[in-house]
């Protein structure tokens, strides 16, 4: 009787995609039923044997209708063809570029399946149907999904579909009892045509037979430990790693490899002879991680029971761990690392100077920090300064923003998940930001911002040193630096219940305020000419222009001083002046003025009282004003009312006395309340 699979996807589209790979691998032993999101038929879901679904988070919603007893849960993990591969890899698509897919969260998959595949060069936004705000770009990059590249863009590739890797294809034929399926033709060659995720050690292995001299080679440069032995388990090969990792004072060749792997691990395997991936074990008290990798089994060939023998792959845990978080980073925070010092805080202003002192004197510590100041003042700047500043600066920077993410997924961001015992890529689930800020620093970005049953769990963590992964029940430990910014008052929000009291005095104990534009006397000038300098501008300000921005209150602080710069540059002028200021600033100079100049009148609102002072300018013309003229001019001076606004406005006017108003074609005229109401 044949094997039912179910296959769980976003669209219909993208389900019918894998089942037709599926089919062409596995379609004489199985029935295949496909389930989307899109239709919502996922409720349906019954009469399989196993369920391929395309993420951890699609599981999350539908463990409920699944009976775990009787259906087998695999995880899926997608790579690319080599033909999208070649075609990213020789394309002219500018670096930054939008990644085009289903949803946001398709959209970070596929970043992080590019960023591990080499392509982590490239600067990827996610852009994916109804978002709330499309960036633009010149550049868009798609998997399949070409139809949602937004309009306008120049240049856009699409790389195909992406495809289940080596490892799902696998955990799918041995939950399905198909594994002496995985030898035949079409599966060997499906495989040759993925781009794999560990290309070194599939290169290194596939050369051992053709030539000696390049395996020695190989073995000398990897920076894995590699170590071959035969069907009898005597060891034949040692590279230098693998010494350096052992004790390179011993002689491993001719030794048998159960005097370095002991214990049910090897066991296991020499009972199986198949591929094992990732165990932890222990080698003279250092954690180590082991991958054995069956010659025979890859590719096929015999002679005798077990021909070319083995190959076990030891890698140190602690650097294979900070390899990952710093891969796993390229994926949570865009490729981002610490690369600001304070060289790169620009200012001369004494608050910026005493700012910077006590930034070299914090990074020595490892005690929290919190920084607190206005949006725009560059707290993530301050926060990668003082990390680079320490000890520590070698290690990871991993930065989230609170408020950015749901409560569900911010929990999950940040003490990762444990998906439970079943096949697939969920059996390692998924580490938080702690774990990948192990050793390092973890920034949290607007703190204030997180709900208080998370403060609750993150106030532990940090007592503690130990996470525990959603789900799960395993203690895992952490050294982790944390260095929280809000934009908030948290000590206001103690006072009212918003912000736990034990958690503000935890992160609290290194305190560093940053300053407001408006308090760094000088310094406007000063980031003017860097961020000139820094976007190539050419253009140059008046003095009145000048005068005007070193007194402008700045509410955007540096972030809207750079976008002021910006919007410089592009209007295509040598000279700025008064009149080439953005409209906001405009807005500024009019209230002012108006504040200044005792135009807003008691009573009135800023449309009436404008309304009211050209009634007393048209008094001293000897005119007299109708709705229609009274809205040209205020078109002509970017007050925008329309008749019937105006209309609204004589109204109120005629209420309080201040103007009288003519029936017919006669025209309105200011009264003579109205006159002394501007004259005194």
């Amino acid at each position: 009787m044949k094997k039912r699979l179910g296959i769980v996807t976003s669209s219909v589209d993208v389900g019918k995609f894998y089942k037709k790979q599926l089919f062409e691998l596995f379609g004489d032993f199985v029935e295949i039923s496909t389930f989307s999101f899109d239709v919502n038929n996922n409720d349906s879901i019954e009469d399989v044997d196993v369920l391929l679904i395309s993420t951890y988070s699609q599981y999350e919603v539908l463990k409920k209708y699944i009976n775990h007893d009787d259906i087998e849960i695999v995880i899926s993990r997608l790579t690319l063809s080599k033909e999208g591969f070649s075609l990213l890899k020789n394309s002219n698509v500018g670096k930054k570029a939008a990644l085009v897919n289903l949803s946001f969260e398709m959209c970070i998959e596929t970043i992080a399946t590019l960023y591990q595949l080499g392509f982590d060069d490239y600067e990827l936004i996610p852009v994916y149907p109804n978002m709330d705000t499309v960036p633009y770009l010149d550049a868009a990059i798609t998997t399949g999904e070409k139809r949602f590249v937004p309009q306008g863009t120049k240049h856009a590739l699409d790389l195909g579909n992406r495809v289940l890797d080596k490892n799902t294809i696998v955990d799918t034929a041995i939950a399905l009892d198909l594994e002496d399926v995985l030898a035949e033709k079409v599966i060997l060659e499906y495989f040759d045509n993925l781009v794999s995720y560990n290309k070194g050690v599939d290169y290194f292995i596939s050369k051992t037979k053709a030539s000696q001299n390049q395996f020695n080679t190989i073995l000398t440069i990897m920076e894995k430990g590699v170590i071959g032995f035969d069907s009898f388990g005597t060891i034949e090969t040692c590279n230098d790693k693998a010494d350096n990792l052992l004790d390179p004072d011993i002689e491993y060749e001719g030794m048998h490899i159960r005097e370095i792997i002991t214990g049910q691990v090897f066991d296991e395997y020499n009972r199986s002879r198949k591929q094992m991936l990732d165990r932890l074990i222990r080698i003279n008290d250092k954690a180590v991680t082991l991958s054995i990798f069956p010659v025979s089994d890859i590719y096929g060939e015999t002679e005798g029971d077990h021909a070319y023998g083995s190959f076990a792959i030891l890698e140190n845990f602690e650097e294979r761990e900070d390899t990952q978080n710093k891969l796993r980073l390229q994926l949570a925070n865009k490729g981002h690392v610490a690369k600001y010092t304070t060289e790169n805080i620009i200012g001369q202003s004494d608050a910026v100077i005493k700012m910077k002192k006590l930034i070299l004197r914090m990074g020595n510590s490892k005690s929290s920090v919190l920084i607190s100041g206005e949006s725009g003042t560059g707290k993530e700047l301050i926060a990668q300064a003082i990390h680079n500043a320490s000890p520590i600066r070698d290690k990871q920077f991993v930065a989230i923003n609170c408020a950015a993410l749901s409560a569900n997924l911010l929990e999950s961001e940040l003490f990762g998940y444990e998906a439970g015992d079943f096949t697939g890529a969920s059996k390692r689930g998924k580490a938080g930001i702690f774990e990948l800020a192990h050793n390092g620093t973890l920034f949290l970005d607007e703190i204030g911002e997180m709900p208080l049953d998370l403060q609750v769990k993150l106030l532990r963590v940090i007592q503690e040193g130990e996470v525990m992964r959603v789900g799960g029940n395993k203690v895992i430990k952490v050294d982790v630096r944390v260095v929280a910014a809000t934009n908030k008052n948290l000590r206001q929000q103690v006072k009212k219940g918003h912000f736990r009291k034990d958690l503000f005095y935890r992160l609290n104990v290194l305190p560093i305020h940053v300053p407001s534009l408006l308090e760094r006397n000088g310094d406007v000038e000063v980031l003017i000419d860097y961020f000139k300098k820094l976007g190539n501008c050419s253009f140059a300000l008046s003095d009145q222009v000048l005068i005007f921005l070193n007194d402008y209150k700045w509410d955007g602080n540096i972030r809207e001083l750079r976008n002021c710069v910006e919007f410089f540059e592009n209007i295509g002028t040598d000279v700025i002046k008064m009149d080439h200021l953005p409209y906001h600033m405009k807005e500024e100079i009019e209230t002012t003025s108006d504040q200044e100049g005792k135009i807003l009148y008691l009573g009135l609102d800023e449309k009436e009282s404008y309304v009211l002072k050209l009634f007393y300018q048209a008094y001293k013309d000897r005119k007299k004003l109708g709705r229609k003229s009274i809205s040209d001019m205020a078109y002509d001076d970017l007050m925008f009312l329309s008749e019937y606004d105006v209309r609204s406005i004589l109204k109120t006017l005629k209420n309080e006395g201040y103007i009288n108003v003519s029936s017919g074609r006669g025209g309105s005229s200011i009264s003579r309340t109205g006159i002394e109401l501007i004259e005194k």
